[in-house]
């Protein structure tokens, strides 16, 4: 009684003060660029160019031994683009993407979204190559947790390479589980990774709907699968889906609790945290996130006392695997590899070279130059406005982006911030004046879309043949 007592009345003080506003109260800004060019018309023609010339580059660099895809994918590209900027508009006002039409019929273009998504990344998913070690290390470990229960995962647990050396157990026990019902063959385990990335997509949404509105939301939860990195990932057993599962779902439960703090709310946020550092260590850089969310929502002083209680509960689960570990005899390896891998940029040349590569490469890739031009929108839109709302998105990239940046560089660890870069995109693309073309943001977001869909057709079996840094 004594502790529950306690508790009761440390939650008494996390109780949000009158000054705490919401992200709306804010004085709206206009976009600050008012040139003739930035209308739909030339960014439909400049994400065009920019797919074509970075197709172009890959042809020139010899990254790729399909040649044969590159002249077919310019072809295309060229003809989607010219189909986007000419379709009639009548064609387009059946897409709803007005926030009152929106809201009428939220759970039925949820539900379609969802359909459509989840059988095209399934049938990528039985097309795309096998990502050789972490995928295949994955699978191992799931399937001796179908096969022989959970017990076999940790009877062997430091004689697996890529499990042993540097990962705690949660995800291979999780694809296991249901693996055990599923089956336990390659797209068995990649269908657990294509219901991590739907459910990445709905949370993307409920969180642009909490910060923003339905339009935005809508707009970002749809943008997040034009992110050709996404789409890979979503389809391949890996930790990084789930991880941004567990990322994402952490950010809209601390919104949750910043707007009306409970006991409840403030352990959920807590054993989220606890699952993202059971599958993955880097689920460290979502702490940045929950403190930013809650000095910007209410106070830093309010920011210190949740940080206290969730990282509590967070560690327990941690600590309790921790000590497990050093059971097995892996912790000492473990924390071996997490300190090397966190002074790979600073003390390492290759980590460098991973950096670099990956920033003028890899990222831009992953996220599909078509976007850089939606996403540089979003950014100055963003950085002119400063509402609560902004600060947030620019807090989620940065919390993964900086620390990554100075640690380990590889693009797949950039995940968890896709959600966010989706939202600040979709903000990008409604800045777009539409000139002639009346429903520019549907052009905008069907264009992207699609030379999504043409670049998979590349990354279906892509191995890279050159380095392009070395």
């Amino acid at each position: 009684m004594k502790l529950l007592w306690g508790i009761g009345s440390f939650m008494s003080g996390m109780v949000p003060s009158s000054q705490t506003t919401s992200a709306s109260s804010s004085v709206e800004r206009p976009f600050p660029l008012k040139s003739r060019w930035l209308t739909t018309q030339t960014m439909l023609l400049l994400m065009t160019l920019l797919e074509l010339v970075w197709l172009a580059g890959i042809w020139v660099t010899g990254a790729t031994a399909a040649t044969h895809k590159l002249f077919l994918l310019m072809g295309v590209t060229i003809i989607l683009g010219a189909a986007v900027l000419l379709m009639p508009d009548r064609f387009l006002a059946w897409i709803p993407l007005e926030n009152g039409r929106i809201a009428t019929v939220e759970a039925r273009i949820l539900l379609v979204a969802g359909l459509l998504l989840g059988i095209i990344l399934i049938y990528f998913a039985a097309e795309q190559r096998v990502w050789t070690f972490d995928e295949e290390g994955n699978l191992r470990a799931a399937t001796a947790v179908a096969n022989d229960g959970i017990r076999a995962l940790f009877e062997n647990y430091d004689r697996r390479p890529w499990l042993g050396k540097q990962h705690p157990p949660l995800v291979p026990i999780m694809y296991g589980l249901v693996m055990n019902l599923l089956g336990t063959s390659q797209l068995a385990g990649r269908t657990v990774t294509v219901l991590f990335a739907l459910g990445n997509g709905l949370l993307t949404y409920f969180i642009g709907r909490r910060l923003f509105d339905r339009r935005s939301a809508l707009l970002g939860g749809l943008l997040l699968f034009s992110f050709p990195l996404v789409f890979r990932l979503g389809a391949a057993a890996m930790v990084e889906t789930a991880l941004t599962f567990f990322f994402t779902l952490t950010a809209l439960l601390t919104l949750r609790l910043a707007e009306k703090p409970t006991i409840g709310r403030l352990l959920l946020v807590g054993l989220a945290i606890g699952a993202g550092l059971l599958s993955k260590y880097t689920m460290v850089f979502v702490l940045p996130l929950v403190f930013g969310i809650i000095m910007v929502q209410q106070s830093f002083k309010q920011a210190v006392r949740y940080l206290g209680v969730m990282g509590l509960v967070g560690a327990m689960l941690l600590a309790g695997w921790l000590l497990f570990a050093n059971q097995l005899d892996v912790l000492q390896q473990q924390l071996a590899t997490v300190w090397e891998y966190a002074g790979l940029v600073l003390t390492n040349e290759y980590g460098r070279r991973v950096l670099f590569e990956s920033m003028t490469n890899r990222l831009p890739s992953g996220l599909g130059v078509y976007n850089l031009p939606l996403l540089a929108l979003g950014t100055v839109f963003v950085l002119n406005r400063r509402q609560k709302a902004d600060w947030i998105l620019l807090i989620w990239i940065l919390s993964v982006w900086l620390p990554l940046s100075l640690t380990l560089p590889d693009h797949r660890y950039f995940l968890p911030s896709f959600p966010a870069l989706a939202l600040l995109a979709g903000l990008g693309l409604q800045q777009i004046p539409t000139g002639k073309l009346t429903s520019g943001t549907v052009r905008g977001l069907l264009l992207s879309l699609l030379l999504a869909a043409s670049t998979l057709y590349l990354y279906v079996d892509w191995v890279r043949a050159v380095e392009l840094f070395e």
